[in-house]
């Protein structure tokens, strides 16, 4: 199975005139459009008109969109009713905001369960903020992902995630982040095995064996062979997003000294081309 490949970019660099040259130069066709926190309005508007001319020209193509993951309160697995509706709402506007984007794919995190809510609650709570996203998503002709998250979050291991899509349709599926199993990285060939079916996309990094780094393949422990053996193994096409920190080549920051990322879009490439060959 021939898998499209693509870039996630923070929305911080993604209309910076130097980052908007260098991706429509590269050679990732497709890009993820990442809102780390949920995103000030007037500032997202700036935003979209200076990428209007290159999405215009289809140098830049955004197939993904990552919704907003930072919250307090409002966030999925929150048991109150009121205040989760809040969050859903949120990420629905989000999601009609930023549909001219066109992406296909959308990613969500669900967040860790509040203190004192159990985890069968907390999933309820993230299925009930899905089925709300459900029809603004059909209408934007995309999918809601879920992320499988670290340790502690909801959905973080293969028997939450799929009781998180139990029932769910057909626009609702999973993104694998194969950085996040921590100390259970061993395990990631397996988890994608018994999740495939749902999996629509993944983000692609390198870890330790205890935390998430987002460090480039190779640089960590994730056994990268196994890993492309088990995705290469699915019966359908899915969207692999290089998810990687500016300092991912576990070495000191290149951001502060090397404002073009020219160097950093390069080396992935290269690895993609690497990743590509196992």
């Amino acid at each position: 199975m021939e898998h499209k490949w693509a870039l996630s970019v923070s929305q911080d660099n993604a209309a910076k005139e130097i980052w908007m040259k260098r991706m429509a130069e590269s050679k990732f066709q497709h890009f993820e459009y990442s809102c780390g926190a949920f995103p000030a309005r007037k500032l997202s508007e700036e935003r979209m008109t200076a990428l209007a001319p290159y999405m215009k020209e289809k140098s830049i193509n955004f197939t993904s969109l990552h919704l907003p993951f930072y919250w307090g309160e409002e966030c999925p697995t929150q048991p109150l009713d009121f205040e989760r509706r809040i969050c859903a709402q949120r990420l629905a506007n989000c999601i009609e905001f930023f549909a001219p984007l066109g992406m296909k794919q959308m990613t969500l995190h669900a967040g860790r369960p509040a203190e004192g809510v159990s985890r069968a609650q907390a999933i309820e709570s993230v299925r009930d903020v899905v089925k709300y996203l459900v029809p603004y998503a059909q209408k934007a002709g995309a999918n809601i992902n879920v992320e499988v998250c670290p340790r502690g979050s909801t959905g973080g291991v293969p028997e939450e995630m799929l009781a998180i899509m139990d029932g769910m349709p057909d626009c609702v599926g999973i993104c694998f982040d194969v950085n996040h199993a921590n100390e259970r990285y061993k395990e990631v060939p397996e988890w994608i095995s018994i999740l495939g079916k749902r999996i629509n996309t993944f983000h692609i990094s390198d870890c330790d064996e205890y935390d998430e780094c987002h460090w480039v393949p190779g640089v960590g422990i994730l056994d990268w062979k196994e890993i492309m053996k088990a995705i290469n193994s699915l019966d359908h096409e899915c969207l692999l997003i290089y998810e990687v920190a500016r300092d991912g080549f576990n070495a000191p920051s290149f951001e502060n000294r090397e404002a073009d990322p020219v160097w950093f879009i390069r080396h992935l490439e290269k690895n993609m081309e690497y990743l590509k060959s196992l």
